[in-house]
């Protein structure tokens, strides 16, 4: 389950930057800002909107992010004398003061999710009436930094490699072949990017074929966002990295074996073993395994067993790498 939200937060520490007298350094939860000297001090109220999260230049509050042609600006994360600033944090808008800390203000300040731009017609879409009669929920993971207690001390985890692409759920039931992207059914006949993942990668309509009922979860990648993975121009590939089998997520280890002995492919293990914030961020930082020379966007970290927390839901996290967030939108 993911959260959308941009939260009203109060300034706790405020850190000195060792290489620029007039910037100091606010951490917000797992984040940190980079914010001019004197802007804020502990007890302040603000605004703290994570990456990944575009607002309306329009706005006063934003307007120093306006670039011509553009009302909306996507924050990632810029270096500044050497130390990274993720997002952006605000004084509280006068507007706003009546509210109290944890208020989720993002409606009210223009706030939206960034969504990539995947080409989807309208066209494509399957009918809502042809939809499977199949519980089959959308694939959201939150970020390690809202959540870094969540995984126990040494718990068994598993690390894998997330690949920036489109995600993409394929099922077989009732004798038919479903795809779909993360929240719509599409037409088998279309020309989109998931028909042709499919198209190229057989192996997977015989897995669904093989465990009908079963939804299987992956990303379709290539020649579809910003980093293209070696591909030519329209290629895709798809990779799986989940299942749902009648409601219930599979554990990662008896998965993948599953789907190695069907090969299909999967989105790569990076790491086995006991979870350390360390590890995780150290291997966030590498290059991609499927191809040389290019950056990892980051790290999805799954128990080796699964299991579900009372505030996330289902215990799966990302981690994305400092290079990705500092790269152009």
């Amino acid at each position: 389950m993911s959260t959308h939200s941009v939260n009203i937060v109060e300034i706790g520490e405020v850190l000195p930057h060792a290489n620029a007298e007039r910037l100091e350094i606010v951490p917000i939860d797992g984040w940190q800002a980079v914010v001019k000297r004197g802007q804020f001090k502990r007890g302040d109220y603000a605004v703290y909107i994570q990456p990944d999260y575009t607002v309306p230049t329009r706005r006063p509050e934003f307007a120093f992010l306006a670039k011509e042609g553009k009302d909306r600006h996507r924050l990632k994360a810029v270096r500044l004398r050497g130390v990274l600033s993720y997002g952006l944090l605000i004084p509280l808008p006068d507007e706003l003061r009546d509210h109290v800390r944890g208020t989720n203000v993002m409606e009210e300040l223009g706030v939206e999710r960034y969504e990539p731009p995947i080409t989807n017609s309208g066209a494509d879409d399957l009918p809502a009436d042809q939809w499977p009669e199949t519980y089959a929920s959308k694939f959201d993971v939150e970020s390690l930094q809202n959540y870094p207690d969540v995984f126990r001390p040494n718990e068994p985890v598993i690390v894998t490699e997330k690949i920036h692409g489109a995600n993409a759920r394929y099922l077989f039931v009732n004798d038919t072949f479903y795809m779909g992207s993360r929240t719509r059914w599409l037409k088998p006949d279309g020309n989109h990017i998931w028909r042709r993942a499919a198209d190229k990668t057989p192996e997977v309509i015989a897995f669904c074929e093989a465990h009908p009922g079963v939804v299987l979860y992956g990303e379709v990648y290539g020649s579809v966002q910003s980093l293209k993975y070696g591909a030519t121009p329209g290629e895709v590939r798809f990779r799986a990295f989940a299942a749902l089998d009648r409601g219930r997520w599979c554990d990662m280890v008896p998965l993948y074996g599953l789907l190695e002995r069907h090969k299909v492919p999967v989105a790569p293990k990076l790491y086995d073993g006991p979870f350390s914030m360390e590890v995780v961020k150290a291997l966030a930082e590498k290059d991609s395994t499927l191809c040389d020379g290019q950056m990892m966007e980051g790290v999805v970290i799954t128990p080796a067993f699964e299991r579900r927390d009372d505030e996330i839901g289902r215990v799966a996290l990302k981690h994305i790498s400092a290079r990705y967030w500092e790269s152009a939108a």
